[in-house]
């Protein structure tokens, strides 16, 4: 059934239950679905572009000269039989993928038969990853929303990372296309770069009103998204360079977001565009645009546009046609009609799906729910057995939709969308990808590209068919999908294959065809096989672990283990925990580790070709789950996420994944207490001589119990002296002392007193000004592009100059960091509504050196200083335990050194620092002495031709403290005993006292490991009936506990099992045709073994039933 312009209606639309603003992030929500007539006026519009990838300009990447004009590339996509264009294969669509996980996956992607990897948005986004900790609902659609033209983002990783998995794919044949917002930036307009933070960059501040009117449509705002002022020759041209990179770190084509919410060529609205022409001359191979079809949208234009633009063709999605596959697969009805219908463009010219993410993310008319992995096969083998563009299949987010259910048959999800949160962005997807079906299928088209298509139903509208032919049995083959409950015979039905037999890829099965006419040959139940002379034998079989890296927020970090056609799986953690797994198993590592700490987990199997299988991953122990270190923040959920929360009785500030602790990073415990560490601090004191130039160091909290909130807020004293920053990094301005505090949540207090010498260097780089009288303050925001600047808007505060400095100048100064010393701009502002140069206006140029703002204008003067030579007087030592110019130290222990130049103006401070043996006491350049030996040794710091010494005295370690007692627990234990089932596991530990133990490594053994097995971290496992002592040991000392081993325990039978469901009434049931109910089977008893229900039919032409009733 096709959908009329009455029934089209808009993804924005879809979402309008949720806030505006939430669904307002995604590129292509607003474009109708709905398919109306249309015939193209303008076919010769795309005319105006230049087929450019053969003849690319000066330094821009060929992709296609550097991957089919390649021999290494060519061996490769050959060995793997992948089609040569593109356009010819099928891509795999990496969902929300990181650029990790999708590198992992690229031998087995080749495998599989994908052409193509489609990757998501790479450039920079609006940063919300802790709205749910990687969550996919509130979260997936950021990657629409760019913030800036450069790659990187935390969804899919890093530019390094980008380039190392094109790297990768390249050496398997494999090319890459990339997901291209082009169309606009974020809805925010506040977070977005600096350099592109000028409103005449976008177009007007007004949203779209009507889709068909091309003006507005390509003019204004997008589900009120800022629009692109695609008529800008500064926007054209950093969109064309961001595309020309792209390609040159190993990108081989583009999918166009919202394509066609930017105007063709001939289309001009107040100002010439050029930026088709202009962006689509970029290298790539293969191009082609999300072009949703409407009643006025030119999608042959658009086709054209994107075919000329690249030497191996492109074109645009065939929205109508993946609708008319839905229509027939979601409704159980696989008529070729469905699959057949291209009508606004020429098929080799489309890209076709049987669902986008768009349709699957928004819910389209139900299709998470309802359509299950089982007719995505069916709409699979439909769409890409036979000649027509580019297959696109959308890879689900892992047991997402379909069988897995999201609120139930009819609605749209359980309030999430429809996301079951299985999975975290980033991870690799639904297994449905590298079904032996579907992988089938991708086998199938690439091996028969240039033949010719017939699609048509084998004897029902439960049997597609789709033949390839070119005269000969070596050539010719042919993918049958049998929806039917019951073997499908194919015998008798009409063909096109050459006489011969042919054999299905997936069963072995064969088919034998003489004189049109299939003679012989059958498919399974609800089964797809592809029959054909070229198969393939291919097997993947894959053990991971997800999330494949990060870190562990809160007190633990789940790990979702997965298997897919392995055997003998296995893992081992890093902190003791290992044993077998299913796809799908959950651990929780990180319970006992540190801040800091890092844990591996390591999975291992066996695959399908009896092929080991090992991956290792790793993971860093943060802390707290809601608070960032690297800026000192705490759930930083924007104002529209707020709303929606809020409105839905949510509290933002604790809104986290509910399963890895609650915001204060642990489970709800008080801090009892808190200490600072960090460089040179000891007995809570440091001292530091900045004459050398160091002037910072790193202090770090630790809050008690490990379990609460890690987060602190950190002060000073005296800023003038030494200032802190947020994560508690210290900037040592001047000589002077300053006390430097931490404060827990529930306000329990460390303190460090910071003891500051000498002088620091003086700055070459540094801007002085005069602060306007209506100011309260001033700050410069100096940047040099939108990622580099000296800190976020409004930048950084001046300091005041008391009086006069040493360069005879007054006011207010700020020493600019090198990096920021050639070829940057400088705003001065008050830190609220006033700046100079004024809003949207670029910056003061500055280009290095010392120069003077006068308060107002926008120039900067140079300022000349002049110093006289001061001569150094003397040096004094001193530091944690230096009394009368002596030190003594423990063997491996170290201390701190600060030396004290006299005067404080002297011109060479510089001080270098000496031992007179390094074998008994080293010296670092900034003053840190470690205890290498027993002995003595002199230590000296001299600056300017002066010096002064301390004695260190080192003696031997301390002596060996011994383990007292071992003490085992773990699940069961009692009394020292421990009672377990034949084939139970349980995981013991062991405490060894005192705490200070100097050997604390634990060793356990069995006294019958064929009764009790016991690995080294005290996983012990029940192996037969009898008892076993298990005992740990340390130091010399031991505990054991005693392992009574039992038979298990005897099956139950059932005794009847009981068919329930809506209208089942005496064991009867009445259904209209075309109507479905879901049924349940009660079995009992309730403890009965074997309670696995199979549901079967005696009739399934009459009433099929699911595996699930």
């Amino acid at each position: 059934m096709r959908a009329s312009r009455s029934r089209g209606i808009s993804r924005f639309d879809m979402l309008s239950t949720k806030i505006v603003a939430m669904v307002a992030s995604v590129a292509s929500l607003a474009a109708f679905a709905g398919v109306g007539t249309y015939t193209a006026t303008s076919a010769n519009a795309a005319s105006t572009v230049t087929s450019t990838a053969s003849t690319t300009s000066s330094g821009t990447r060929d992709s296609y000269a550097d991957t089919v004009g390649n021999a290494t590339f060519e061996a490769a996509r050959q060995k793997y039989g992948l089609a040569k264009d593109m356009k010819d294969g099928a891509t795999l669509h990496a969902f929300e993928w990181s650029f990790k996980t999708i590198e992992e996956n690229i031998p087995d992607i080749a495998k599989a038969g994908y052409t193509s990897i489609q990757t998501e948005p790479i450039v920079k986004i609006k940063d919300n990853r802790k709205l749910g900790t990687g969550n996919w609902y509130l979260n997936w659609y950021y990657v629409y929303q760019p913030t800036d033209m450069a790659i990187g983002n935390y969804v899919v990783g890093s530019e390094a990372e980008f380039k190392s998995m094109c790297k990768k794919a390249h050496e398997y044949g494999l090319r890459v296309i990339v997901d291209s917002v082009s169309n606009h930036f974020t809805s925010d307009f506040d977070v977005i770069a600096d350099k592109w933070r000028n409103k005449n960059y976008f177009h007007e501040d007004k949203q779209i009103s009507d889709y068909n009117n091309r003006e507005d449509c390509t003019q204004h705002k997008l589900s009120g998204l800022w629009d692109l002022n695609t008529q800008d020759d500064t926007v054209t041209q950093g969109m064309a360079d961001l595309l020309k990179q792209t390609v040159a770190d190993g990108a081989d084509g583009f999918r166009y977001d919202a394509a066609k919410h930017i105007e063709l060529p001939d289309e001009v609205f107040g100002k010439q565009s050029n930026y088709w022409n202009t962006i689509l001359k970029n290298g790539a191979q293969y191009q082609y645009g999300e072009v949703l079809e409407d009643a006025n949208v030119r999608e042959a234009d658009y086709a054209n546009l994107f075919w000329n633009s690249s030497v191996a063709g492109g074109g645009i999605t065939d929205s109508s046609y993946g609708h008319e596959v839905r229509n027939g697969v979601q409704h159980g009805n696989l008529s070729a009609s469905h699959f057949t219908q291209h009508n606004k463009v020429s098929e080799d010219k489309t890209v076709n799906w049987v669902e986008s993410h768009d349709n699957f993310a928004n819910g389209e008319a139900n299709i998470p729910q309802e359509l299950s992995d089982e007719w995505i096969k069916y709409g699979w083998a439909g769409v890409t057995a036979q000649k027509n563009g580019m297959s696109l299949f959308f890879d689900r987010p892992y047991k997402d939709g379909g069988t897995y259910g999201t609120g139930g048959k009819g609605t749209y999800g359980n309030g999430s969308g429809p996301f079951t949160e299985n999975s975290k962005l980033g991870d690799a997807g639904s297994d449905l990808w590298k079904d032996p079906e579907v992988v089938a299928v991708n086998h199938f088209r690439n091996s028969m590209i240039g033949e010719n298509s017939n699609v048509s139903n084998c004897g029902d509208d439960l049997c597609l068919m789709v033949e390839r032919y070119a005269g000969s049995s070596a050539q010719d083959g042919v993918v049958v999908a049998n929806a039917n409950g019951s073997v499908k015979n194919l015998a008798g039905t009409s063909t096109k294959l050459a006489n011969g037999t042919y054999t299905d890829e997936v069963t072995g099965s064969t088919i034998t065809v003489s004189g049109g006419t299939i003679t012989s040959g059958s498919v399974n139940a609800k089964a797809i096989a592809a029959f054909s002379n070229k198969t393939r034998s291919e097997k993947i079989s894959t053990a991971e672990a997800y999330p494949n890296k990060g870190t562990i927020p809160g007190t633990s970090k789940k790990i979702t283990l997965r298997a897919y056609q392995a055997t003998n799986t296995t893992y081992t953690t890093s902190d003791g925990q290992s044993g077998s797994y299913s796809d799908g198993d959950v651990i929780k590592i990180g319970a006992n580790a540190k801040k800091g700490d890092v844990l591996t987990v390591t999975v291992k199997g066996t695959g399908a070709d009896g092929q080991a299988i090992t991956h290792t991953y790793s993971y860093t122990k943060q802390g707290d789950p809601t608070y960032d270190p690297s800026d000192g923040t705490q759930s930083p959920c924007d104002k529209y996420c707020v709303a929606y929360m809020q409105k839905n009785g949510y509290n933002p500030d604790t809104y986290i994944d509910s399963e890895e602790t609650d915001y204060e990073g642990g489970s709800g415990v008080d801090a009892t207490g808190v200490s600072i560490s960090g460089d040179g601090v000891s007995n809570g004191k440091v001292s530091r001589d900045i004459s050398s130039g160091d002037t910072s160091l790193m202090l770090k909290a630790t809050v008690t119990p490990s379990d609460a909130s890690q987060r602190v807020t950190w002060s000073s004293s005296d800023d003038s002296v030494a200032a802190v920053s947020s994560e508690g990094k210290v900037s040592l301005k001047k000589a002077g002392t300053a006390t430097i505090t931490a404060t827990t949540s529930n306000g329990k207090t460390a303190t460090v007193t910071i003891t500051v010498t000498g002088e620091a260097p003086k700055a070459t780089n540094v801007v002085y000004a005069a602060k306007p009288s209506n100011w309260s303050k001033i700050y410069a925001y100096v940047y040099v592009d939108g990622s580099t600047n000296n800190a976020k808007w409004p930048g950084v505060e001046m300091t005041a100059i008391s009086g006069t400095d040493t360069c005879g100048q007054s006011g207010y100064y700020y020493d600019v960091p090198d990096n920021l010393a050639s070829n940057a701009k400088v705003i001065f502002n008050d830190g609220g509504s006033q700046q100079v140069p004024g809003a949207n206006q670029a910056g003061i140029s500055y280009n290095g050196g010392t120069v003077r703002w006068s308060g107002s204008g926008t120039t900067l003067d140079a300022v000349t200083c002049q110093s006289v030579d001061v001569p150094v007087s003397s040096v004094a030592i001193s530091g944690s335990g230096v009394s009368n110019g002596a030190l003594s130290l423990v063997k491996g222990k170290s201390a701190q050194l600060s030396a004290t130049v006299s005067p404080s103006n002297a011109t060479s401070r510089t001080v270098t620092w000496s031992s007179s043996d390094a074998s008994v006491a080293s010296v670092t350049g900034t003053g840190n002495v470690t205890a290498v030996k027993a002995g003595m040794a002199t230590v000296t710091a001299t600056a300017g031709g002066k010096s002064a010494s301390i004695t260190v005295t080192v003696t031997d370690s301390q002596t060996t403290v011994p383990v007292t007692s071992v003490a085992i627990s773990g699940s069961g234990v009692s009394g020292g005993k421990l009672s377990l089932e034949k084939g139970k596991s349980v995981q013991l530990s062991a405490s060894v006292s005192p705490s200070d133990a100097t050997n604390k490594t634990v060793t356990w053994s069995s006294s019958d490991a064929s009764v009790a097995a016991v690995t080294g971290t005290g996983y012990v496992v029940a192996v037969k009936a009898g008892t076993a002592t298990v005992t740990a040991s340390a130091g010399g000392k031991s505990s054991s506990v005693k392992v009574a081993v039992t038979d298990q325990q005897t099956d139950v039978a059932v005794s009847s099992v009981v068919v329930s469901g809506s209208g089942v009434s005496g064991g009867a049931l009445s259904l209209v045709k075309g109507k479905s109910v879901q049924l349940s089977a009660a079995v009992n008893p309730s403890n009965a073994t074997s309670r696995t229900v199979t549901w079967s039919s005696s009739d399934a032409s009459v009433a099929s039933v699911t595996g699930t009733g």
